[in-house]
């Protein structure tokens, strides 16, 4: 009888446990599907800062303007990485370039760098696997396209 009331309680547990994943990730999903607001002027307690919010659309994370005039949105992040593991951790943008050797390279393919976050030349001997398991892709624009974000880019005037 004990051991069936433990199999029961365990039986439950587990059910509890795996609506709560459920709900993490659905929660998760809400959070990088809300709209980031860009400041538009600085405030009594600072100036806005640089993040990144996820865009569904694109399904990759840009740089925005935080004003601390609002609530920030729940769709902010430090840095590309956060935000694209938290709202794409299957990108193959994430995915970590396999290097491929040769002594005479003449294939030509793309990979994305998280660390610059831009796409970088490579060249193989034989042709490299490229698909969604690869973080490698034939035509820069693709990788552009697929793994870049938009950068706001800060101009300075010294007069």
């Amino acid at each position: 009888m004990q051991l069936l009331t433990l199999f029961a309680l365990l039986g439950l547990l587990g059910s509890t446990l795996s609506k709560r994943s459920t709900l993490s990730a659905r929660t998760q999903q809400d959070r990088c599907k809300q709209r980031a607001e860009s400041a538009e002027r600085n405030c009594w307690d600072g100036g806005p800062t640089l993040r990144f919010t996820y865009d569904p659309k694109t399904q990759k994370c840009d740089q925005f303007w935080e004003s601390k005039c609002k609530e920030k949105s729940s769709n902010s992040f430090e840095n590309f990485t956060e935000c694209m593991t938290a709202c794409n951790p299957t990108s193959k943008c994430l995915r970590t370039p396999i290097k491929h050797k040769g002594w005479i390279p003449w294939r030509t393919s793309f990979i994305f760098d998280i660390a610059t976050m831009k796409c970088e030349e490579k060249k193989s001997l034989r042709k490299p696997s490229i698909g969604e398991e690869y973080n490698r892709f034939e035509k820069e624009k693709d990788c552009n396209n697929t793994c870049v974000p938009n950068l706001i880019e800060i101009v300075k005037s010294y007069n």
